[in-house]
């Protein structure tokens, strides 16, 4: 089949043609790939080898598409068997033989993959699974916060979480699952206007600024990121009341700013919770009286990590059921590239910035 491939560390992408297709364990699926996205972490392991099992390595952390064999095991987190023609979505074991996304049949491990609702686009449905799988480990296992059920979601407290970076892909998803939860929050985001053109199954969008793209996702008040360090923590006195006791850095570049607010505003429980993704920088000082925790989705799928896969297994029917419902939300993204080919002019403009649009490749029609 074909691939993109990175011989070795630090190599340049190319096609190849003769990529064995991969054959599903008991409890794995095989999945022909409809659309692949390209996120950060493609590059980095591309360029620094993170995670990465042997070379030549096949990139793609998340897709979706649909399932064209399963293992005799291979039971969805939804309870039923996964059968020959399912469309499903998820983020793969990284790094390993089989499962890199762009290529044009993948494996999935069925225990942390996840069922397409209807009513997503199998576009959408790319873009969904690495954001909305960090959040959901950030706020609901790292931050402490009761995971949240569909039928009886909790009323709105008077209770404030600062976001770093709303308008990420992993921010959004952690907004609406901090609202979801009763929240309150804060998130930080560009005050200017962008481009963020794309097309969706139902309507075409223009420009846009990341207040107003924030606020979409759930956001109840907005800080400019580009404030001074004093501007920024004037600003979250002001709009908490001085009472902020969760933080979560959707961006991975926060931890001078968060230890700064968290210094300058006394806690008022005593427990205060930091999470972020940047879980290969040091913590901070934890004199300063905050617990900090790292969200670590990078090891998904493998074996040597029962406790991780076996949270993401009990979300998963959580977003699928608020998916369906359209109580939370799909970003917005852009399709770049058509083919395994066009996988490498996907991955050019997601290298180039994108501003925050999830960029994606349609690898083939179902």
């Amino acid at each position: 089949m074909k691939a993109v491939i990175v011989p070795q560390q630090g190599g340049m992408a190319e096609i190849s043609t003769d990529i064995a297709v991969p054959s599903p364990s008991d409890t794995q699926i095989l999945v022909k790939s409809l659309y692949a996205a390209v996120n950060p972490a493609d590059i980095f392991m591309a360029n620094m080898g993170l995670l990465v099992e042997s070379w030549p390595l096949v990139p793609g952390c998340e897709a979706s598409g649909i399932v064209v064999k399963a293992g005799k095991d291979a039971v969805s987190p939804l309870g039923e068997k996964f059968k020959e023609g399912d469309a499903v979505m998820g983020c793969v074991r990284l790094g390993w033989p089989g499962h890199g996304a762009w290529q044009e049949y993948f494996l999935l491990d069925a225990e942390v993959a996840i069922p397409k609702p209807e009513n997503l686009s199998f576009e959408q449905a790319c873009t969904v699974s690495v954001g909305v799988l960090t959040a959901f480990l950030g706020v609901f296992v790292e931050l402490g916060v009761p995971l949240v059920d569909p039928e009886r979601l909790p009323s709105g407290a008077n209770e404030w979480a600062i976001v770093f970076g709303g308008a990420s892909a992993v921010g959004k998803f952690t907004m609406q699952a901090l609202k979801l939860a009763g929240y309150k929050v804060l998130t930080t985001c560009s005050k200017q206007s962008f481009d963020v053109s794309y097309t969706t199954k139902e309507s075409s969008h223009g420009a846009a600024d990341e207040e107003q793209l924030a606020k979409s996702f759930g956001a109840d008040a907005t800080i400019d990121y580009k404030a001074s360090e004093s501007e920024i923590i004037e600003k979250v006195k002001q709009i908490t009341d001085s009472k902020i006791e969760v933080a979560f850095d959707a961006v991975a570049v926060n931890n001078g700013l968060v230890s700064s607010i968290f210094t300058a505003i006394p806690s008022t429980s005593g427990k205060r919770i930091y999470a972020t993704t940047g879980d290969r920088d040091p913590a901070p000082d934890s004199s300063l009286g905050f617990v900090t925790k790292p969200i670590e989705l990078g090891p998904i799928g493998r074996p040597s990590v029962a406790e991780l896969n076996k949270h993401l297994n009990g979300f998963i029917p959580v977003i699928y059921k608020l998916l369906e419902s359209g109580k939370l939300k799909a970003g917005e993204y852009s399709v770049e590239g058509e083919g395994v080919e066009g996988v490498l002019k996907a991955w050019e403009v997601q290298k180039a910035g994108s501003s925050n649009r999830k960029v994606i490749a349609k690898i083939a029609s179902g």
